[in-house]
This record gives C-alpha cells, sequence and structure tokens, in this order.
C-alpha cells in the first residue's frame, strides 16, 4: 500500500466504521463464536505472495468480525460503558498517523505540554484543589502499581529500591473487601506479597470501608511488628460501584502518616458534575488519585488519569537516567 492508496482505504475504513456504529445494535453483544473457531480459520502458513487489501479486508468482515463481542454495543453491561465516542476515534488515527513515541518532552515537546495542560482542565473541572499535577497512564492498573510502589518507598525510608526487601519488617497495604484484582497484582509486583494486603470489612449501602476497622488493623499490625505502608480508598469501586469516606480514612491516613491512594477508576469522570462530589468528600487528603476517560468520558481505550499532589515524589524516587 503506498500513500495515495492509504487515502482509499482510508476512506474505505471510515465508512466501514460509521456503518458499524450506526447499525452495532444488530450486533448480538457477545461474539457467537466456540474456542478455536478463529483459530481454525486462519491459515497455517503465512502467504508466500502480497495479497491484495480487498482480500485483507474481507477476511477481516468474515473471519474476525464474528469473533469479536461488541464493547460499543449499548445493552454491553459488562466490564465498561460504550465509551468510544467518534472524535476519539479520529484522534487516534492522528495519532497513529504521526506516528511518535511522546514519552518524554524531548521525544514530541507539544504531546507533553498538551497532556499537562488538558490534565489540568480536568483536575479544575472535577474540582481538586491547585496543587494536584497529572499524568497519563495506560490502565488504572499501572497508575495503582505507581502508588503501591511509592507506599512501599515512602514507609522504608526511600531504600527499597536500592537494597530490597529482605530482612526487613513486613509491609501493610490496607484496602476494602470490595478491593479491584488490580489492587492485588500491584501488592505481588511490588514484592509485598498478597499476604500483607489486609481487606478491611465494609458497612451501609455504598459498602464502604469500615474505618473503625481499619484503625484497628493497624493499630493490632503495629503490636504485631508490622510495617504500615499505605491505605487504598475506592470511590466508585470497578467491582460494585463501592465508596469509601474518603474524609475519615484521610485522618486515619494522615494520623498514621500514610500514604493515601484513591481509586476512582470507573466513578471518577462522575466528579465533573458537583451534585456527585459528595461522594469523595475529603479527596485533597489522597496522595494520589486514579480515574479512567475511557470509561465515560468518550476516550478510546487506553487512557488513564493519575493525580499526584506532590509529583516530586515519583520523579525523584522513580525516574532513571541511561547513559546513551
Amino acid at each position: 500500500m503506498d500513500w495515495d492508496e492509504y487515502i482509499k482505504w482510508g476512506e474505505e475504513v471510515v465508512v466501514w466504521g460509521s456503518d458499524y456504529r450506526k447499525n452495532i445494535r444488530n450486533f448480538p453483544v457477545r461474539s457467537q463464536n466456540k474456542p478455536g473457531d478463529t483459530y481454525n480459520l486462519i491459515p497455517a502458513s503465512p502467504p508466500e505472495n502480497p495479497e491484495p487489501i480487498e482480500n485483507i479486508f474481507d477476511d477481516f468482515n468474515n473471519l474476525i468480525m464474528p469473533g469479536i463481542t461488541h464493547w460499543q454495543h449499548p445493552r454491553f453491561f459488562a466490564y465498561f460503558p460504550s465509551n468510544a465516542a467518534p472524535a476519539s476515534v479520529l484522534a487516534e488515527m492522528l495519532a497513529n498517523t504521526i506516528g511518535s513515541q511522546c514519552m518524554l518532552w524531548q521525544t514530541s515537546p507539544a504531546a507533553t505540554e498538551l497532556e499537562e495542560k488538558i490534565i489540568d482542565w480536568l483536575r479544575v473541572s472535577m474540582g481538586l484543589p491547585d496543587g494536584f499535577k497529572g499524568i497519563i497512564q495506560d490502565t488504572a492498573s499501572s497508575a495503582t502499581l505507581t502508588a503501591v510502589l511509592t507506599m512501599r518507598e515512602k514507609s522504608l525510608n526511600w531504600t527499597g529500591n536500592k537494597t530490597g526487601l529482605s530482612g526487613r519488617s513486613r509491609l501493610r497495604i490496607y484496602a476494602s473487601e470490595e478491593v479491584h484484582s488490580s489492587i492485588d497484582r500491584a501488592i505481588w509486583f511490588s514484592g509485598i506479597g498478597e499476604e500483607n494486603l489486609v481487606r478491611i470489612p465494609v458497612y451501609g449501602e455504598l459498602r464502604s470501608m469500615d474505618p473503625d476497622k481499619l484503625k484497628n488493623a493497624i493499630d493490632q499490625d503495629k503490636k504485631n511488628g508490622f510495617l504500615p505502608a499505605g491505605i487504598i480508598a475506592a470511590t466508585g469501586g470497578t467491582s460494585s460501584g463501592s465508596c469509601d469516606n474518603i474524609s475519615l480514612i484521610g485522618d486515619i491516613a494522615s494520623k498514621e502518616k500514610l500514604y493515601l491512594h484513591v481509586d476512582a477508576a470507573w466513578a471518577g469522570s462522575a466528579m465533573i458534575c458537583s451534585e456527585f462530589r459528595k461522594l469523595w468528600a475529603g479527596i485533597e487528603k489522597a496522595d494520589s488519585i486514579v480515574f479512567n476517560p475511557h470509561k465515560w468520558l468518550g476516550a478510546q481505550f487506553d487512557c488513564s488519569v493519575q493525580f499526584l499532589k506532590d509529583p516530586v515524589i515519583q520523579k525523584t524516587h522513580f525516574q532513571f537516567h541511561q547513559n546513551i
């Protein structure tokens, strides 16, 4: 394909995409395929010669589409609501056309500065205080992992990355019974160990973490020689929509000098509407917050925003300098 043919097929794909989204209700939400159906339709070996794009696009429609679960379907109520707005799809096309790696200011200055400005717009829209700064992560799982790593380092006086965890007191992380599975994985990857994720019982219609039981768990762990490292609270937990009392939990975190991370991956977007902000009253007490524009704000996967009260902490202790 050359760039002239790209124009022709770009138009074909845009028209196909518009038709697909307009008529998506006509598809079953879930694929009707059985395991192996798509795999067995694909040839065992690659083609000896290049194939026309027409043939490849036909294969896409005939072989791949029957095996797709339609996440943008209006009746898809499983993991996330339908989300990818047309403007976001076109934005993905522009980004892929440019093909830049935008991980640093030097690699694409405009991308870094756009990210910084737009995230500050989101901060203002959500009613967060001036001090919070933000970055885009791929998913809330990555944001949670960085929060847990920060908890680990802070509790070890910023020496864990250099000397490891051997010979130290066992660290403890506290979260509600409604914890998302990404938090379990963060505990594994950080080396803290799943036995040291303390699940606090919940109460009430919002299935909130019980502050008294949280405080008791921390006190008991200190008596038993454990080292409390941090607390993970939720505003609209992805699993059940649970909302913790951020203000009370924030007070406990402050008193115990523990890092507080708030997982608002699912419901954080709702905080743009001021009438819902009571659900995270006291959010200014958090050290970090994550929410996903790719759930409610029409952004394409993957787009997760992590707000940090003190971004210098992560910059200082997790940046990597390589000699080139």
